[in-house]
């Protein structure tokens, strides 16, 4: 049997929806289990010389994951495979490449291991990859595809606007784990604070869905943002000289790439040497699996 799962990045946040708000971005992974292959593991594409081959990898490590859940219940283990991985996604830049990883094993053990038609639903695959991986907001947004709200375990998958025009700005030199960038932010956040966040969180979210040419103001962050821009000045700057020219920007999940929404009247301007820009379009469905 060969199965090939398909998911996409995610940028987590957009600004005010601290640890809420998550979208699907066109720009995938794809990881292939082959059980007529002789077993091992291999990469190409982003990471592909640092992530390991002895099964440690996240998609492995989910999929072993998902054979401990369901095995009690099942008569056998999952099968020998050959695991391959074609990874677009950047590692450690903010877009969801663990999610992604976490998303792509869950959801092939289960289906490998053919389980009961229950464990098939995606709300199966994002309860256990949150549970796995500890970021429900790239989670959600990397199995049903889309704009995600998460509060708990409730998901709510929404259409955004189809004028919304994303732009990744990806420093190429500069990586942050997400446990790094929490470090940084406050165990605590005043009342103001949260008043703000919560006011400009649904004001980003009624301008995602019907009106982008003003989310602008809307996603302005108190939170998080500042905290961790200031580890890097330059990508600071690139921040800053975007909002001064009326682009919507805000951070990536925990960074340190960009994530902008550009316009006809205010496209977004390329940040200049260390850095890729990449137009992708908002994906509408989650993680697929195919056949071959």
């Amino acid at each position: 049997m060969k199965l090939t799962a398909r998911v996409p990045a995610t940028s987590a946040n957009l600004g005010p929806g601290f640890d809420c708000f998550g979208l699907a971005l066109d720009l995938c992974n794809e990881v292939t289990v082959d059980t007529d292959a002789e077993p091992g593991v291999s990469w190409e594409g982003e990471g592909a010389d640092e992530l390991p081959i002895d099964g440690t990898d996240m998609v492995s490590r989910a999929m072993r994951h998902v054979e401990s859940l369901a095995v009690p219940t099942r008569s056998h283990p999952l099968p020998p495979l050959h695991l391959h991985g074609l990874n677009r996604i950047p590692f450690a830049r903010g877009l969801g490449s663990s999610a992604a990883a976490a998303v792509a094993g869950i959801a092939l053990g289960y289906a490998l291991l053919d389980v009961a038609e229950g464990h098939h639903h995606p709300e199966t695959t994002f309860r256990v990859a949150s549970e796995l991986e500890g970021h429900p907001d790239n989670a959600a947004a990397a199995v049903f595809g889309g704009l995600t709200v998460v509060a708990g375990e409730d998901v709510e998958r929404l259409q955004p606007h189809p004028g919304l025009r994303p732009v990744l700005l990806i420093p190429d030199r500069v990586r942050l784990s997400t446990s790094d960038a929490r470090a940084v932010l406050p165990e605590t956040v005043s009342r103001e604070v949260a008043v703000f966040n919560i006011g400009h969180a649904a004001l980003t979210l009624s301008r995602l869905l019907s009106d982008p040419d003003h989310l602008r103001l809307a996603m302005r962050d108190r939170i998080h943002q500042d905290a961790r821009l200031a580890r890097f000045p330059d990508v600071r700057e690139v921040f800053d000289r975007l909002q001064a020219g009326n682009v919507p920007v805000c951070v990536s999940g925990s960074g340190p790439s960009l994530l902008a929404f550009e316009r006809d009247r205010y496209p977004v301007p390329g940040p200049g040497e260390g850095w890729r820009v990449l137009r992708v379009p908002v994906r509408a469905t989650g993680i697929e699996i195919s056949r071959a």
